[in-house]
Protein backbone atom coordinates (compact mmCIF):
# COMPACT_ATOMS: atom_id res chain seq x y z
CA UNK A 1 0.00 0.00 0.00
CA UNK A 2 1.18 3.80 -1.00
CA UNK A 3 2.60 5.34 2.83
CA UNK A 4 -0.07 6.62 4.82
CA UNK A 5 -0.84 10.45 4.12
CA UNK A 6 0.10 12.54 7.73
CA UNK A 7 -3.03 12.45 9.06
CA UNK A 8 -4.71 9.04 7.54
CA UNK A 9 -4.67 6.03 9.70
CA UNK A 10 -5.56 2.22 8.80
CA UNK A 11 -9.48 1.77 10.32
CA UNK A 12 -9.60 -1.94 9.75
CA UNK A 13 -7.71 -4.60 7.84
CA UNK A 14 -8.49 -8.03 6.70
CA UNK A 15 -7.56 -10.72 4.50
CA UNK A 16 -10.10 -10.51 1.37
CA UNK A 17 -11.26 -12.40 -1.89
CA UNK A 18 -12.60 -11.28 -5.05
CA UNK A 19 -13.59 -13.18 -7.52
CA UNK A 20 -11.94 -10.65 -10.17
CA UNK A 21 -9.02 -9.62 -8.72
CA UNK A 22 -8.19 -12.81 -6.25
CA UNK A 23 -7.07 -12.95 -3.02
CA UNK A 24 -5.41 -9.88 -0.78
CA UNK A 25 -5.89 -7.30 1.76
CA UNK A 26 -8.59 -5.07 2.39
CA UNK A 27 -7.90 -1.98 4.12
CA UNK A 28 -9.89 0.87 5.19
CA UNK A 29 -8.18 3.85 6.18
CA UNK A 30 -9.53 7.59 7.23
CA UNK A 31 -9.29 8.61 3.67
CA UNK A 32 -9.49 5.66 1.06
CA UNK A 33 -10.24 2.18 0.64
CA UNK A 34 -7.49 0.09 -0.60
CA UNK A 35 -7.68 -3.83 -2.23
CA UNK A 36 -3.87 -5.29 -2.69
CA UNK A 37 -3.57 -8.59 -4.42
CA UNK A 38 0.11 -10.45 -3.66
CA UNK A 39 1.33 -11.49 -6.38
CA UNK A 40 4.97 -13.45 -7.80
CA UNK A 41 6.16 -16.57 -5.82
CA UNK A 42 8.01 -17.19 -2.32
CA UNK A 43 11.09 -15.27 -3.11
CA UNK A 44 9.63 -12.90 -5.58
CA UNK A 45 6.67 -11.65 -3.35
CA UNK A 46 5.49 -8.39 -4.36
CA UNK A 47 2.03 -6.71 -4.36
CA UNK A 48 -0.64 -4.86 -6.53
CA UNK A 49 -2.72 -2.62 -5.99
CA UNK A 50 -6.05 -3.42 -7.21
CA UNK A 51 -8.39 -0.78 -5.99
CA UNK A 52 -7.20 2.84 -4.40
CA UNK A 53 -10.52 5.08 -3.99
CA UNK A 54 -11.45 7.53 -1.69
CA UNK A 55 -14.17 7.62 1.21
CA UNK A 56 -15.79 10.03 -0.83
CA UNK A 57 -16.46 8.14 -3.89
CA UNK A 58 -18.12 4.99 -2.26
CA UNK A 59 -21.80 5.32 -3.41
CA UNK A 60 -22.99 2.17 -1.37
CA UNK A 61 -22.23 -0.52 0.48
CA UNK A 62 -23.05 -3.41 2.63
CA UNK A 63 -23.17 -6.73 4.07
CA UNK A 64 -24.92 -9.40 1.36
CA UNK A 65 -24.97 -12.94 3.00
CA UNK A 66 -22.71 -13.94 5.79
CA UNK A 67 -19.77 -13.51 4.21
CA UNK A 68 -19.44 -10.45 1.27
CA UNK A 69 -19.48 -6.92 1.24
CA UNK A 70 -20.72 -5.36 -1.44
CA UNK A 71 -19.02 -1.67 -2.20
CA UNK A 72 -20.01 0.60 -5.27
CA UNK A 73 -17.41 3.40 -6.55
CA UNK A 74 -18.49 5.81 -8.09
CA UNK A 75 -18.17 5.94 -11.72
CA UNK A 76 -18.11 1.83 -11.76
CA UNK A 77 -20.54 0.25 -13.31
CA UNK A 78 -20.77 -3.01 -10.75
CA UNK A 79 -20.51 -2.92 -7.63
CA UNK A 80 -17.40 -4.75 -6.25
CA UNK A 81 -18.33 -8.21 -4.44
CA UNK A 82 -15.68 -9.13 -1.89
CA UNK A 83 -15.44 -11.91 0.25
CA UNK A 84 -14.23 -11.17 3.79
CA UNK A 85 -14.83 -12.37 7.58
CA UNK A 86 -16.98 -10.00 8.90
CA UNK A 87 -18.90 -7.77 6.48
CA UNK A 88 -21.39 -6.40 8.96
CA UNK A 89 -17.86 -4.52 11.11
CA UNK A 90 -16.96 -3.58 7.39
CA UNK A 91 -19.95 -1.98 6.64
CA UNK A 92 -20.06 -0.03 10.13
CA UNK A 93 -16.46 1.30 9.56
CA UNK A 94 -17.79 2.61 6.12
CA UNK A 95 -20.18 4.42 7.85
CA UNK A 96 -18.28 5.50 10.48
CA UNK A 97 -15.50 7.05 7.96
CA UNK A 98 -18.26 8.16 5.88
CA UNK A 99 -19.76 10.46 8.82
CA UNK A 100 -16.24 11.04 9.95
CA UNK A 101 -15.43 12.77 6.64
CA UNK A 102 -18.57 14.59 6.44
CA UNK A 103 -19.26 12.07 3.35
CA UNK A 104 -22.53 10.85 4.93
Amino acid sequence: MEPLQEDEQVLVQDSAKSEFFGKGTLYLTTRRMVFEVASGGLLSRSSETKIDQPVGAIRSFGATGRKYLMVHFEGNMEPTTLLVDNPEKWETAIRTVKVMSGEA
